[in-house]
C-alpha cells in the first residue's frame, strides 16, 4: 500500500505527488518540506504539522496551516484488492455509547478484520435510536501552534448504519490509520466485508 501526498495552495490550486511514498510519515514529510521550500513556516512548525498529518489526520482528510493558509491531503495510491470472504472474521456485535446529545448516542458496532501484511479492520456501527452524534471538520494548525477541530452534531436514525475502515491496531507499538473516514452506508449494505478506500 502507497500513499499521494495532495498540496493544496492558497490559491486552491490541488497538485498531487508524482511519486507515491510507501508510508504515510514520508508522504506528511512532503508536507513538511514544502513549508519550508516556500518559507511559509520554521523548521519546528513544518516538523509538527507533518507529525500531526501522519498521527492524527484520516486519509482522504484535509489539514491546513492557517497562517499561510496552505493545506495538504493524504490519499492511497493504487487500489486494494478486495481480500477473500473466507479469510475475514467478524466479531459480536456490542452495544456501544457515542458522544452525542445529553448522555450519549447508543449504537450497536461490530468489526470485519483481515490478517496478514496489510491488518485492515471495518468497523461498522449501526444506531439503536433516534439521536445525534458528534461528526469532526477538517482539523486546523492555528498561529500559536496548536491544533483545532471544530465539528458539530448530526442527526440520525434508528437502523442508520455506518462503518469506517482502519489500518492497524495501535495497540501492539504498530501504527494506526483511518483508512475510509466515517461515512453513511445503506441500511441493507453488506456488513459482512472490508469497506476499501475508493480511488
Amino acid at each position: 500500500m502507497k500513499f499521494t501526498l495532495v498540496h493544496i495552495f492558497p490559491n486552491g490550486t490541488e497538485q498531487p505527488v508524482s511519486v507515491p511514498m510507501p508510508t504515510i510519515g514520508k508522504a506528511a514529510a512532503l508536507a513538511a518540506q514544502s513549508l519550508l521550500d516556500n518559507r511559509r513556516a520554521t523548521k519546528d512548525e513544518a516538523a509538527a504539522f507533518a507529525d500531526y498529518l501522519k498521527k492524527h489526520v484520516y486519509v482522504g482528510r484535509t489539514l491546513t496551516h492557517w497562517p499561510s493558509r496552505y493545506a495538504a491531503r493524504i490519499e492511497c495510491a493504487g487500489t486494494i484488492a478486495e481480500p477473500d470472504q473466507s479469510s475475514l472474521r467478524l466479531t459480536k456485535p456490542q452495544k456501544c455509547t457515542y458522544p452525542g446529545a445529553g448522555a450519549g448516542a447508543e449504537a450497536e458496532t461490530w468489526e470485519v478484520r483481515t490478517g496478514g501484511s496489510l491488518s485492515l479492520r471495518t468497523i461498522y456501527r449501526r444506531w439503536t435510536a433516534d439521536d445525534r452524534h458528534w461528526v469532526p471538520e477538517d482539523p486546523v494548525m492555528l498561529d500559536s501552534g496548536a491544533f483545532h477541530t471544530g465539528g458539530g452534531p448530526q442527526p440520525h436514525k434508528a437502523g442508520d448504519l455506518f462503518a469506517w475502515t482502519m489500518r492497524g491496531d495501535g495497540r501492539t507499538g504498530s501504527s494506526c490509520h483511518i483508512l475510509v473516514p466515517d461515512r453513511q452506508l445503506a441500511q441493507d449494505a453488506p456488513t459482512d466485508r472490508l469497506l476499501l478506500p475508493a480511488t
